[in-house]
């Protein structure tokens, strides 16, 4: 591994912009690189035709960007027409445009208006998520060294406008690297976590193993199905935690659990993360701060779903829930 003293610079601008990740609305609303290529009788019809086309490609990317597949199943063809899709944009971004007299080409980016599509999918009752959870650091790694370059330059620098938003490593890794070996990374890059990305196969049959590794121990996450390039390996990756992260966020009952916790920190620092995650999860409301001292502090709170359910979303916000003779309690996975 590269000596990590270099990658604190490196990580500063991106740490900055992590910080606010989760708050990021206009990321997730932001449908990017649809490609677009119009003919007709002249280039301004080719223009609006492209942007037409654009704009309903990119409400379809939108809802299966927040939705999960059995609940947008009944949403119906019609919901996907130019009519809605120009209602739901608030704008349309231009990159690599070229034209002529009868020809449009471009890649666009579409900002939907989140105001005006929560309240059409809650109209059609359809569940969803736009609350990103906190950023991992992406290790991109496999057995295959052949591969192990590729597999690296597949993935971009960062992805803020992904549910479960990532930064990726710099430094190289070993699938069976633990905490330790990562955690200054994760740290220096502003993540709460790491996740290892191992590729396996070969061209026409990738898979990705996803593993999460926070605070001295590790899950697997899962697999994806078999694509066919090391380019579509990243993005079903990506996509795959994505769906996770929905599965953990999206609330479908009323139904909530009062309880109580202890917070175990050592600095205000520590307890300010750790308040700040508790406070913006999904899965938590009614969160108030009962008592408090310089190393631990008194929490209540109702919670949506079992405890398992519970556990799960807060590790992958920072928070290590345990259960003790004296209660629930709760630290930091990075330690303080």
């Amino acid at each position: 591994m590269k000596p990590i003293s270099i990658l604190a610079g490196a990580f500063a601008a991106l740490s900055l912009s992590f910080s606010a990740a989760s708050a990021d609305t206009r990321a997730i609303y932001t449908i990017s690189n649809i490609s677009v290529d119009e003919e007709a009788q002249n280039t301004r019809q080719a223009e609006a035709e492209a942007f037409a086309t654009a704009k309903v490609e990119g409400l379809q990317r939108l809802v299966r960007k927040i939705t999960l597949p059995e609940d947008r199943d009944g949403i119906g063809n019609s919901f996907y027409s130019y009519a809605t899709a120009n209602e739901l944009a608030s704008a349309v971004d231009v990159d690599n445009e070229k034209r002529s007299s009868t020809v449009y080409r471009a890649d666009l980016s579409v900002v939907f208006n989140p105001v005006r599509v929560r309240s059409r999918l809650q109209q059609l009752g359809v569940p969803y998520v736009d609350r990103q959870s906190p950023p991992s650091l992406i290790v991109p790694v496999s057995e295959d060294s052949s591969v192990l370059e590729d597999w690296r330059e597949a993935w971009p620098r960062a992805d803020r406008g992904a549910l479960n938003p990532y930064v990726t490593g710099l430094s190289f890794y070993k699938a069976t690297d633990n905490w330790s070996a990562v955690s200054s990374e994760v740290r220096a890059s502003g993540a709460s976590d790491a996740v290892f990305a191992e590729l396996s196969g070969a061209e026409g049959s990738y898979r990705v193993r996803l593993t999460r590794v926070s605070g001295g121990d590790s899950m697997v996450v899962g697999m994806t199905g078999a694509v066919a390039t090391i380019e579509d390996a990243m993005l079903a990756a990506t996509e795959y935690l994505d769906t996770v992260w929905k599965r953990q966020a999206i609330v479908r009952s009323s139904e909530r659990t009062t309880s109580s916790a202890t917070v175990r920190y050592s600095n205000l620092q520590t307890w300010a993360k750790l308040r700040a995650a508790l406070s913006s999860s999904a899965l938590v409301s009614d969160f108030q701060v009962d008592a408090i001292s310089r190393d631990g502090a008194l929490v209540t709170f109702r919670y949506a779903g079992d405890d398992t359910r519970l556990a799960g979303e807060l590790r992958q916000r920072g928070v290590i829930l345990t259960r003790e003779p004296s209660g629930w309690v709760m630290e930091s996975a990075l330690g303080g």
